[in-house]
């Protein structure tokens, strides 16, 4: 514990002395509508819109701002080089120039300031600051924090540089978690994993949550994958995604993935595969429910097992996957079985909720 707290003393003061000398450089100062403007671009990952919709936007966020103030503050930044602006039509579409490394430290600035109001138990932050301190973790985030915080949950984005010690990440969360009286719903991901689901089609829970992000670790390092992924986009906030859909909107996306039923198939909405299967088994009827299996051994080689964990933990459901998983096992090969089991294996002490494997079996052979 002495060497984590000495390397924690070294690592701020090294980070304080390279911020010291930024500053210094560029003479950084922030005023409240700097700052209001850079948090509102932080919650939209730097895609702002025209100047009139930001400052409604940041007056709902943040308090008063008045247009003048924003509109000469916006300019002033952009003459940084911290923001750039799109003329369309007789409109100004506002950015965080992503082409000015300086731009991410602003950014991060501000993220740092609005972390540090966020209500946490000291000793749970230590806990988790001490876990990413360990290399492979590139950044840490909380989502929808304030939320989830009364509740005692925390939804936590770990961006990671492989999946090789996820049994030793998740191992030690529900350590933390059961220390600190705190659930603790992981969203493990590698940074290519982050920028597909980001940037791709499927609707899931990461372009819910992301537009409510605390940084907790490594706030350039979070802004450095932006800029590299190029994931300056708008992203929807879905408010209570996925559990409002239409059973025709299941049906619809069960369909694309390979399960066929004879009903209506109407959507728009597509999911992810992960948020599908999981929504199939809270489904009441059987033929739905056990489709999931089918899902799961068609896709196994597609699917994110790790974001699968966090759409089941953060429901409390982690004994309906753990017994999906163990008897969709019994019907793959070698190459799937043992992919399943890691995911398994991360889900001790927990009693499989039973499913009728004839019945499964009859499906799996229906549907190959």
């Amino acid at each position: 514990m002495k060497n984590m707290e000495y390397l924690n003393t070294e690592r701020l003061i090294y980070v304080n002395y390279y911020n010291s000398i930024v500053k210094n450089i560029y003479r950084m100062e922030m005023n409240k509508e700097e700052t209001k403007i850079l948090r509102y671009l932080s919650d939209s990952l730097g895609n702002g819109g025209n100047i009139l919709s930001m400052s409604d936007g940041i007056r709902k966020k943040y308090g008063p701002a008045y247009y003048p103030n924003i509109y000469n503050t916006i300019m002033r930044l952009e003459k940084k080089g911290i923001l750039s602006t799109i003329i369309d039509g007789n409109n100004r579409q506002i950015r965080l120039d992503m082409k000015n490394p300086l731009s991410i430290y602003y950014i991060s600035e501000a993220e740092n300031q609005k972390t540090m109001g966020i209500e946490i138990q000291q000793g749970l932050l230590n806990e988790l600051l001490d876990l990413a301190l360990d290399s492979y973790i590139l950044t840490m985030c909380s989502l929808k924090h304030e939320k989830h915080i009364k509740i005692n949950r925390i939804e936590l984005l770990i961006i990671i540089r492989s999946h090789e010690q996820d049994g030793s990440l998740i191992s030690n969360l529900l350590k933390i978690e059961s220390l600190h009286n705190t659930k603790i719903d992981p969203i493990i991901l590698t940074s290519n994993e982050f920028s597909d689901m980001l940037d791709g089609d499927n609707l899931n829970s990461i372009k819910d949550l992301i537009t409510d992000k605390s940084i907790l670790y490594n706030t350039e390092g979070f802004w450095g994958l932006i800029r590299k992924y190029k994931l300056d986009g708008k992203y929807q906030n879905l408010i209570k995604f996925p559990d409002e859909l239409g059973q025709s909107e299941l049906a619809y996306n069960y369909n694309r993935f390979g399960y066929s039923l004879y009903e209506d198939t109407k959507g728009s909405k597509e999911l992810s595969l992960e948020d599908t299967i999981f929504l199939m088994n809270q489904a009441r009827e059987i033929r739905i429910r056990y489709g999931a299996f089918i899902l799961l051994k068609k896709n196994i080689r597609k699917i994110n097992l790790m974001y699968l964990y966090y759409i089941f933990k953060r429901r409390d459901q982690l004994n309906a996957l753990k017994g999906i998983l163990s008897t969709t096992e019994e019907f793959c090969d070698k190459e799937d079985r043992r992919k399943i089991s890691t995911l398994e294996r991360l889900i001790p002490n927990r009693k499989s909720e039973a499913y009728d494997k004839k019945l499964i079996k009859k499906y799996i052979l229906q549907y190959n």
